[in-house]
């Protein structure tokens, strides 16, 4: 979880970190990748939802739903949902995907995540099916601001800032 690598990266145990969007960028610096991963509605083959090609959230509201623990992800699929946790049907919460594969597969709940995950495609029993309207999200490469590391992560951190600035 970002949360987990932040505290982390914080405390001086690691120096990079790859972290899915949104994040609060303030304290690092970062690199965001190019590569978008579309957010959708993971569900059993059998859900009566399966056979749509994209999910409003008008339709899914009513169903039990699976949402990750990350506060952030889960105020921005709150906010997609215009709904309350309140007024939502939210038997459980996950921090890995995989775990959310599991409880998806029993019927617990269909579960948000992101497309492209090699969970969300293990089983031929799962349907990814994409949120409408449309909403992706990034990763985002990492570093303390203003902090002093090793040669190697200095050197790394030196590598992709060369790479930023052919990219912009």
């Amino acid at each position: 979880m970002a949360d987990y690598i932040k505290d982390r990266m914080d405390k001086g145990l690691i120096d990079v970190g790859l972290l899915l969007e949104p994040i609060d960028t303030s304290k690092y610096d970062f690199i965001r990748l190019s590569q978008k991963e579309s957010w959708g509605v993971l569900m059993r083959d059998d859900h009566p939802l399966a056979g749509r090609e994209s999910i409003a959230p008008n339709e899914i509201a009513e169903y039990p739903l699976i949402l990750p623990l990350r506060e952030r992800v889960r105020a921005e699929i709150l906010n997609w949902l215009k709904r309350e946790e309140k007024d939502l049907n939210i038997p459980l919460s996950y921090t890995l995907l995989s775990n959310a594969v599991l409880l998806v597969e029993e019927g617990l709940g269909c579960a948000f995540c992101l497309d492209g995950a090699l969970a969300i495609h293990s089983s031929p029993r799962l349907r990814f099916i994409p949120i409408r309207p449309e909403h992706t999200t990034r990763s985002v490469l990492v570093w303390k601001k203003n902090h002093l590391f090793s040669p190697a992560t200095s050197l790394f951190i030196q590598e992709i800032n060369m790479l930023r600035a052919r990219i912009e």
